[in-house]
């Protein structure tokens, strides 16, 4: 099953609404746009048709180059293979329609019988017979009402001489000549954008930039990437469809199975009616030469199972995949650019589409593209979810979430999904605190949720009396996070109860019963409740001095002012993951703090600032990693340190919070090794802006493990070079890890530059 949070590649960018500029203006563009498309079809359509092979041939144009052949000569040999490749598949139809015409005749005494038989079948041509007269007695009663009282018409005849000779060939010629005056302009077209490529294509940057460069070489770049994929793809898809039915008629019998299958293919390029039209000369063919049935009836078959298999499962999804385009959208586009264009406006309709979408990507006033045509989803996971919400749509939440758990877990679920959604309604909230309903559909919506996932808990911890209670800070939506938690709670074997914000309301907090809970965790979804939570826990630790209480802020991220002192709670922590940790520390004998001081943390803030002071120092710290660096083979190894404003953030030592290495975050955050071989093609860690800016290709990185077994930081090898690292390379500096922590003295006082010296 595809990963639900899974997107693509290449993420739109966000577009301001400011940004977006007049709508009005905006439109009365492109209205203008289509009008000039429509009225200089004539010359736009072998325009486009020459950019379009520009974008087939420039691949096979890439690699003569490559043979270090000269651009012109390259761009001939491109044109005169192409010119001879269509040549080739011209007269294998003309002769394949010249052996047809002679065999025509052979046919007609095939046609006579099944007519024949036919009628014979319909009661001897009676049916029919009564069936037209019916028809002609019924038209001519309407054609006397219409002409009762009125003289009977005088018929007249108009004849001509006829044409001459001369007509005759101006006729043809009239016929001949239109498409081979089209023909001749787009192959000039296509050698002029061939050879003047780089000068067009830096030209129109010039245009359509505006100083920006980056942005309109990245249109043109996707834009080409993208028609090339489709262009591709479609010949595939097409020579395929055109392969299949050309074998399947012949195993059938149907005579010039040959052409029948180059037809196929080539009809293919026109959307929708390209297969009827290519399919029904040989539906025909088959009728006029079996005596029976079969043959027409096996090719029916044949036609009508593979379009259910390619049209039907196989082109939307490659066809989307390939171009950024929804299914919708291609046959949009098809009826439009049909429209506007005619038959070569199905052809091309989505090579031009596709460039739209690519701009809406990056204009913002053409935005709409983008999200009308685009093939990938609008809205995030988490904003799906929260639209069910809103729209009280249990079903579908359920179903999203059910879809969830699949690739993941139920955890994963709360963590990525729920957790987020109960944030944008808490932003709604602030918007709007008047919409009563609006509340009640989200929370309820969500309490049907989460009462329908199976999650497992365990039996024990859910019959013990609580030891844990999870309560709503201030809102039904903090009450909705207290909810989810408990529940992780006895997932976890840990006896735990939500409770509502109105026990904690300055009128009833003091009747809270208290006995036998350790633990008291206050939820909020919005940021910064911190008046909330220490006037809550100022209360609560008067009566109860041995209670640990904790905030789980699950917000956007850590305030701006996160130190525990200041919200007078044993702790504070950011997500549900770290909540559970903290409470089950918190719960563990002998680990419960008392009084109203922080939590015991394995190393504390002023030992960390020291190991941040020492790793960007030349002292001996130094001279370890310079030592551990030349053991591994390695120019540079470093060690970065845990941020203790942000549990889950780290800072490379002596540098800019702001700036950190992902592999380094994932070591701490997962607790584990980290390796990259190749930083330039890991699809995770490729475009970190740490490694890309220091120009690092390798990465190798252990967790360094405080007192509690927990990463305080991480020690990483780095290289400008890729290479490779085997698991005893691992092993390795995993020890020279544990080394290195007892060289600095595994305890919560770390040594300074003396003592280590």
């Amino acid at each position: 099953m595809a990963d639900p949070l899974e997107r693509t590649t290449s993420l739109p960018v966000f577009v301001r609404a400011t940004d977006r500029g007049n709508p009005l203006v905006t439109a009365s563009i492109i209205m203008v746009a289509v009008v000039i498309l429509y009225l200089g079809a004539g010359i736009l359509v072998p325009l486009v048709l020459a950019v379009l092979l520009a974008f087939a041939l420039a691949p096979l144009i890439r690699r003569l180059r490559r043979l270090h052949i000269p651009h012109i000569l390259a761009v001939l040999l491109a044109v005169a293979l192409a010119a001879a490749v269509l040549s080739t598949i011209a007269y294998v139809v003309a002769s394949q329609l010249i052996k047809l015409a002679s065999d025509l005749p052979s046919y007609q005494s095939t046609v006579t019988a099944k007519t024949q038989a036919l009628q014979h079948s319909l009661g001897g041509g009676a049916f029919v017979e009564s069936l037209t007269g019916a028809l002609d007695r019924l038209s001519g009663q309407f054609a006397g009402a219409v002409t009762a009282g009125t003289a009977p018409p005088m018929p007249v005849t108009i004849t001509n001489g006829g044409a001459g000779p001369l007509g005759i060939v101006q006729s043809v010629l009239g016929s001949v000549l239109g498409p081979l005056a089209t023909a001749a302009i787009v192959l000039v077209f296509l050698i002029f954008l061939l050879l003047e490529r780089e000068d067009l294509r830096d030209r129109f940057l010039k245009l359509v930039s505006r100083g920006d460069l980056r942005t309109s070489t990245k249109v043109m770049n996707e834009a080409a990437a993208r028609v090339s994929r489709y262009l591709l793809v479609q010949f595939c898809v097409n020579l395929s469809y055109g392969t299949i039915f050309g074998m399947g008629l012949s195993i059938i019998g149907v005579p010039n199975a040959i052409l029948w299958g180059l037809l196929a293919a080539m009809f293919r390029y026109i959307p929708f009616v390209g297969t009827i039209i290519a399919a029904s000369i040989p539906f025909t063919l088959a009728f006029a030469v079996d005596p029976g049935w079969s043959m027409l009836l096996s090719s029916v078959a044949l036609y009508v199972a593979l379009e259910l298999v390619i049209t039907n499962a196989i082109e939307p999804r490659l066809y989307g995949s390939s171009t950024g385009l929804s299914a919708i959208a291609v046959l949009i586009a098809a009826m439009f650019w049909a429209t506007m264009w005619g038959p070569i406006g199905l052809i091309l309709s989505t090579p031009i589409t596709v460039c739209l979408v690519v701009l809406g990507r990056y204009v913002p006033q053409l935005a709409f593209f983008e999200t009308l045509l685009g093939s990938e989803p609008v809205l995030s996971p988490p904003e799906r979810f929260y639209q069910r919400l809103v729209a009280g749509n249990v079903e579908e939440a359920i179903g999203l979430a059910d879809e969830f758990i699949a690739v993941h877990d139920a955890p994963g679920f709360y963590e990525a999904i729920a957790m987020p959604a109960l944030r944008l309604a808490e932003t709604d909230l602030s918007l709007d605190v008047v919409d009563l309903s609006h509340r009640r559909n989200v929370v309820d919506s969500m309490m049907a949720v989460i009462n329908d996932i199976d999650i497992d808990q365990d039996p024990e911890a859910a019959s013990l009396p609580p030891r844990v209670f999870c309560i709503g800070g201030r809102t039904e939506l903090d009450e909705a996070a207290a909810q989810i938690l408990s529940r992780l709670l006895l997932a976890a074997g840990h006896p735990a109860k939500a409770l509502a914000p109105l026990t904690i309301r300055q009128e009833s907090i003091g009747q809270l019963a208290l006995a036998g809970i350790e633990v008291v965790c206050l939820c909020y979804v919005g940021d910064n409740p911190r008046s909330y939570a220490r006037f809550v826990a100022k209360r609560l630790l008067r009566q109860h001095p041995e209670l640990a209480v904790i905030a789980c802020v699950l917000g956007d991220g850590p305030t701006a002012n996160p130190e525990h002192a200041d919200w007078g709670t044993k702790g504070v922590v950011y997500t549900l993951k770290d909540a559970v940790a903290s409470i089950r520390k918190s719960l563990e004998p002998g680990v419960l703090p008392s009084g109203n001081t922080a939590l015991e943390e394995p190393i504390d803030e002023a030992s960390l600032v020291r190991l941040r002071r020492l790793a960007q120092s030349d002292g001996p710290l130094s001279d370890m990693l310079g030592e551990i660096a030349k053991a591994s083979g390695m120019p540079v190894a470093i060690m970065e340190i845990a941020d203790a404003v942000s549990p889950t953030a780290v800072v490379p030592a002596g540098s800019d919070p702001r700036r950190v290495s992902a592999p380094s975050q994932q070591v701490f955050e997962t607790n584990k090794a980290v390796i990259v071989p190749n930083v330039a093609v890991d699809p995770l860690f490729g475009n970190d802006p740490y490694l890309l800016e220091n120009g690092v290709r390798f990465f190798a990185g252990v967790p360094l493990l405080g007192p509690d077994g927990e990463a305080i930081g991480s020690l990483a090898l780095l290289d400008h070079e890729p290479r490779e690292f085997t698991d005893a390379d691992r092993e390795r500096l995993e020890l020279q890890a544990l080394r290195l922590m007892v060289k600095l003295g595994r305890s919560d006082k770390v040594p300074d530059t003396a003592s280590l010296a």
